[in-house]
């Protein structure tokens, strides 16, 4: 892994760049003083020639006067949205020839009209210009709380899914640091990462990628958990074999209340998922019939799998492949996760920041492991490894093992709590 212990060209460029319009945005656009001014019109500058040069250069001198318009807002979103994408590209070129590992073709799904969401996006979009405008370090409930409502509605739109799981993080993130003259220190390049990505998603409604049925066994590699208060995103990576091997993404999503977390999340996803923690925790295989296999590497369940043989994910690891990337609006390093296998002394930092609460696999697991199969990561501006797999003397550590142990002890469960409350409520009693 020495080939990633230097950053490919233009890479710290495109971050610093990003970084730059994230300090106007914190600041406000309608506070720009002529350093910010500068910042701006520099960044227009490395466009200059692109197919968004003018488009970026036309917003830079309408903020310079101060000429507040959302179409000014989306266009420097999308400024920041390709700086990372061409960051993300590059890094996952570096980490792929330094694997010797093929990039398979990527697909752009066509955006589908926006019909009956218009609406929503033009509000949602409104409302991220003001944001930008009055500038996040001056942020009070007051600025976030009239956006509820068409939150709410978005949440309820199928077809926004993404852009309304976005924005409940965002909103939940600003309204803990409200108001934000008060806190100590802010986020601003999450917050650029967050108020930029939803801004280029209220543009279009995102089209969604082609698949194919599949079926075959499936040999789990271990858990990635994202969530926030409201949503919970977990992912199991594995490896399916329908004839030909290949590395997968098996998701779960869905919304929740706050009170749902850790294993009880996983009521949400009802009997699909229940063989696939039983499977985590024996260390068995998959058979998996019916799914989609999509373009994009995402193989989503439609029927629950059965339990197979045992599972060896490290004596099939040198079948792992990459996973096709993503289209261009999701390119950006954080989602850099390529699948590999490293040795004792690899050298890499472990992403321990992406090991949950109460998972078997631990730091300490993961540094005295005899082999690792994790996610290359490009986090805090170097490459580190987040851990799924660990090999150890006995039976091998998995992260995701140890939630069926954990939903065993639970007693009340939330949602059942939730379910009952709605009922009586709906029976007036």
């Amino acid at each position: 892994m020495n080939a990633l212990t230097t950053l490919p060209p233009g890479v710290d460029e495109a971050l610093g760049l990003a970084g730059q319009l994230d300090d106007a945005l914190l600041h406000g656009f309608a506070r720009l003083g002529d350093e910010h001014r500068d910042r701006l019109e520099a960044l227009a500058g490395v466009f200059e020639g692109s197919p968004l040069g003018p488009a970026v250069a036309e917003a830079v001198a309408a903020v310079g006067r101060s000429e507040f318009v959302a179409r000014s807002f989306l266009t420097l979103a999308s400024a920041r949205v390709a700086l990372l994408g061409a960051a993300h590209d590059a890094l996952l070129a570096q980490a792929r020839e330094a694997l010797g590992r093929p990039s398979p073709p990527a697909e752009e799904p066509t955006p589908r009209p926006a019909a009956g969401s218009a609406a929503l996006l033009a509000s949602s979009q409104q409302w991220l210009s003001e944001l930008a405008i009055a500038g996040l370090s001056h942020l009070e409930e007051t600025t976030v709380a009239p956006f509820a409502a068409t939150l709410e509605n978005l949440q309820a739109d199928p077809d926004l899914t993404g852009l309304a799981a976005l924005l409940t993080g965002f909103v939940n993130e600003l309204m803990r640091h409200a108001p934000a003259s008060k806190s100590a220190s802010l986020p601003s390049f999450r917050w650029g990462d967050l108020w930029s990505a939803a801004m280029v998603r209220t543009h279009q409604v995102p089209g969604s990628p082609t698949f194919r049925e599949a079926e075959g066994v499936l040999t789990p590699l271990g858990l990635d958990v994202q969530a926030h208060e409201n949503f919970a995103c977990f992912v199991l990576y594995g490896l399916f074999d329908d004839g030909e091997a290949r590395t997968v993404r098996v998701p779960f999503s869905g919304y929740k209340v706050d009170a749902i977390a850790g294993a009880e999340a996983w009521d949400l996803f009802g009997d699909v998922a229940e063989p696939v923690l039983k499977a985590l925790d024996g260390r068995k295989t998959l058979r998996v019939a019916r799914a989609e296999l999509r373009a994009d590497g995402d193989l989503i369940l439609r029927s629950p799998p059965e339990a197979a043989g045992a599972a060896d994910p490290f004596g099939l690891a040198d079948r792992l492949t990459a996973t096709p990337p993503p289209p261009a609006l999701y390119r950006h390093p954080v989602h850099i996760a390529e699948p590999v296998k490293l040795p004792r002394g690899h050298g890499l930092p472990i992403a321990t920041e992406r090991i949950p609460d109460g998972s078997e696999l631990t730091k300490d697991v993961a540094g005295e492991a005899t082999e690792l199969i994790g996610l290359l990561r490009f986090d805090r501006g170097g490459w580190r490894v987040q851990p799924l797999c660990a090999g150890t003397r006995k039976k091998y550590a998995i992260a995701g093992g140890e939630l069926t142990a954990a939903r065993k002890k639970l007693k009340n469960r939330s949602l059942d709590v939730l379910k009952e409350r709605s009922s009586r409520l709906l029976r007036g009693s």
